[in-house]
């Protein structure tokens, strides 16, 4: 070694077979399957979420719609319009996949007993593969549910 020069060798302790060397890319291979599935999980349940408040609404909106109908087969075609206008193409539903079930509506020609209601059930096929990794179907059916009065003031006779 030459005077005035320092030597910048490792102590021996950390050189002798260095144990620590490649530790990192172990950790990495561990852990990523797991935060990868952490984001699978994070995904679906955010599209179930985002479907169900899209079911939610277009029930809302067809039990208003079939309330306001002057017979029974109007207001499960009102229904149906109304929750596909809302299902369109802004939601998580498979087209074609929408189905709205109208239930309490007095036959046609009876009169409306005050505080009677309307319930209107939707119900649509969620695409769900991306997630069937989780052990989630390719398809999975979610349904919204919603109760509206009915109208009162709507004429429902015969010669309306």
């Amino acid at each position: 070694m030459m005077p005035g020069h320092e030597s910048r060798r490792l102590p021996t302790r950390l050189r002798a077979g260095r144990p620590e060397q490649g530790s990192l890319s172990v950790e990495l291979v561990i852990v990523t399957p797991g935060l990868v599935l952490l984001l699978l999980l994070v995904g679906a349940a955010g599209r179930v979420v985002g479907a169900q408040g899209h079911l939610d609404g277009a029930a809302r909106d067809a039990a208003r719609a079939a309330s306001i109908a002057p017979s029974p087969q109007q207001a499960s075609q009102a229904g149906l319009q109304a929750a596909q206008a809302d299902l369109g193409q802004s939601s998580w539903c498979t087209p074609g996949s929408v189905q709205v079930l109208v239930t309490g509506f007095p036959a046609a020609g009876q009169p409306v007993p005050p505080g009677q209601d309307v319930t209107a059930a939707v119900a649509c096929d969620v695409n769900m593969s991306a997630f069937t990794l989780l052990g989630f179907h390719p398809g999975v059916i979610l349904t919204g549910q919603a109760v509206a009065p009915l109208d009162v003031f709507t004429c429902r006779a015969p010669a309306c």
